[in-house]
């Protein structure tokens, strides 16, 4: 049973996700890229959410409405997260997401669709950096907003692994303020880097706004410990302390 369950959500979320990216993909290349704002705030969220229900999982979210530019930076610890976060439909929201992931094709037509931008993965250092100037002028330059997990692509656990300093230097750069989100996936039922959980409620809060008028690169690492901690404090404040060791993986 646990086996025909698990073969199920995987056929579920991967053909969901394969369908509602081949239609983004159609409509942002028929529209000329002026209808990606509808795959965003509409497509998105709505596929999003079916998928989820067929999966039996439900989501809530309190969060506030941002007229300015942000960026969104949440706690990544489920192979959920990749549907939980379209379904938010931010308004002029762009995602930042690893190359790594390009290979899951029905992923990857989705984040075709939604215009995401693709971040080099580490090893890629020259790419990488060019990388952060452009999206940190173009935050400078009011543009968008851009959400990301500031552990990046990492083996998924219960807790709150590494930061990169990456997206903490393109904050410093680009003054924009950070907005945490927090994504509680019940424990007990959290799938991590598989889909075999349980039927579960996930309740999606933003925190408090962090401001980085102030921020220098001399205290670059500091800030991003600082962050680091908010985010320790907010997780075990959703599930409690744990003595477990967490290790991050960077890819």
């Amino acid at each position: 049973m646990t086996f025909l369950l698990a073969t199920y959500r995987k056929f579920v979320a991967l053909t969901g996700m394969g369908v509602m990216g081949t239609l983004m993909c159609l409509i942002r290349f028929l529209s000329f890229g002026k209808a990606v704002p509808l795959n965003r705030k509409v497509i998105a969220p709505g596929f999003s959410r079916l998928i989820l229900w067929l999966l039996g999982v439900r989501v809530t979210s309190d969060l506030r409405p941002l007229d300015e530019k942000v960026i969104y930076m949440f706690n990544h610890n489920s192979f959920l997260d990749i549907l939980i976060i379209p379904l938010l439909g931010l308004k002029r929201t762009r995602y930042i997401i690893s190359e790594g992931v390009q290979s899951i094709i029905p992923l990857h037509l989705c984040n075709i669709g939604l215009d995401v931008l693709y971040i080099p993965t580490q090893d890629d250092s020259i790419r990488r950096v060019e990388f952060f100037k452009q999206v940190t002028n173009d935050l400078r330059d009011n543009k968008y907003s851009v959400i990301c997990a500031p552990e990046g692509q990492h083996t998924f656990s219960y807790g709150i692994s590494t930061f990169n300093k990456g997206v903490f230097h393109m904050a410093t750069l680009s003054k924009r303020k950070i907005q945490p989100l927090l994504i509680n996936v019940p424990q007990n039922s959290d799938p991590l880097e598989s889909l075999n959980m349980s039927s579960c409620l996930v309740h999606v809060s933003s925190k408090d706004l962090i401001s980085t008028l102030d921020w220098t690169e001399n205290d670059l690492v500091k800030n991003k410990e600082m962050v680091k901690e908010k985010f320790i404090s907010y997780y075990e404040e959703m599930h409690g302390k744990s003595d477990k060791q967490y290790v991050h993986h960077s890819l």
